[in-house]
């Protein structure tokens, strides 16, 4: 009976103790899981795929804080991402690949964060696009598929995030109007050189406008980098919010890799640059939200071989249903012609199409999915 006593005392006094230190430091689980099935075709037949990611990454994190006194905190944020169709871990391989930064936050004065964090100008972005990364109207969902690599025509964008960054946002008080900075040494990387983030957001009634901007630079002191800017944002009219967006970026960078490499196989070019220009409309019916948003691409690149216009228009139509708080049915369509060797190709938000997907004669480039995401 003494010993039955002493574990069920142990055990109870264990959960105290570990109650209380979840509340001191308020720490937090949290995370999504979303998984679809896409259907597309771009000159190759009709491919059909399951994808994680369609709507939003799926992944999990812990966050929390810890109050230090005089409107001063400690915080710390870890996420990771993974793909449910396959269970893999994402962004590589990394444990916390999304996010994984701590820094010090004091109420009337900001936010000071050091580690791997999301730049201004992909943030920026997803504020400006009707589908905010969603299914195949989302902007980040083109690429032009080489045969044996894939550009990104939004590359620091795509790239989304930034290691060894130093990262400051201003107070949660300004809520009108409120910034973010952004700089991040290159530690003598042969690949990658610094990276600088500047983004600046006004929240005012109907109104919602952002500014970002972005450059990376190449490795080692190499010459060529990638520089990017995203303006725009939205009004909401009650009946319908109207999106407006113009993103660009310019790619010189020749020791760039990955989603930041500048060009591969034919579409080789001393400099990469695109220009999108969005316009895209959300329109709630009850737990409905219908989405349908035109993109207009201007191919600005510097070709050693000059292949005539690839300019192009991208349509897009979608919607969301909300079957709770926490759980959101999705789904959309989009379509985009090719020209004089264009190759576009359009995915599910952050889930792109691969390499060798189009096929020859320039032909439409469509792409549309189903899914499902769930918030815990």
């Amino acid at each position: 009976m003494t010993v039955r006593w002493f574990f069920r005392h142990s055990i109870l006094v264990a959960a105290l103790s570990l109650s209380e230190a979840h509340a001191e430091s308020g720490v937090r689980v949290f995370g999504l899981v979303d998984a679809g099935v896409e259907v597309s075709s771009a000159g190759k037949g009709t491919q059909t795929r399951v994808i994680s990611g369609g709507d939003a990454g799926s992944r999990w994190g812990i966050d929390g804080t810890e109050e230090l006194g005089q409107g001063l905190s400690a915080t710390f944020r870890l996420v990771g991402g993974f793909s449910a169709d396959d269970g893999q871990m994402g962004q590589g391989g990394r444990l916390f690949g999304r996010e994984a930064a701590v820094g010090l936050v004091k109420r009337d004065a900001g936010s000071l964060l050091l580690g791997r964090q999301p730049t201004p100008v992909s943030l920026t972005n997803s504020f400006v696009d009707a589908f905010y990364w969603m299914g195949s109207g989302a902007l980040i969902s083109l690429t032009r598929s080489g045969a044996t690599a894939v550009q990104q025509v939004l590359p620091q964008v795509v790239s989304a995030r930034a290691d060894n960054a130093i990262k400051y946002y201003s107070p949660d008080e300004w809520k009108t109007l409120s910034f973010s900075v952004l700089y991040a040494p290159g530690e003598k990387s042969p690949q990658l050189g610094s990276t600088y983030g500047l983004s600046a957001r006004y929240l005012q009634g109907p109104w919602d406008l952002n500014a970002g901007w972005g450059r990376q630079d190449g490795g080692n002191g190499a010459t060529g980098h990638i520089t990017s800017y995203s303006l725009g944002g939205s009004y909401d009219l009650q009946l319908a919010k109207i999106y407006l967006g113009f993103t660009d970026e310019k790619n010189s960078c020749t020791t760039c890799t990955g989603s930041l490499a500048r060009a591969a196989d034919n579409f080789r070019a001393s400099v990469s640059e695109f220009r999108l220009t969005n316009l895209g409309v959300r329109i709630p019916i009850g737990r409905f939200t219908a989405i349908a948003q035109v993109v207009r691409i201007n191919d600005r690149s510097n070709y050693q071989v000059n292949p005539g216009s690839r300019n192009a228009t991208w349509f897009a139509v979608g919607g969301e249903y909300s079957l709770s708080r926490r759980t959101t049915l999705y789904g959309s369509v989009g379509t985009i012609d090719n020209r004089n060797g264009s190759m576009y190709a359009l995915g599910s938000g952050g889930v792109q199409q691969v390499a060798n997907s189009v096929g020859p004669g320039n032909p439409r480039s469509t792409a549309g999915g189903i899914g499902i995401k769930h918030v815990f």
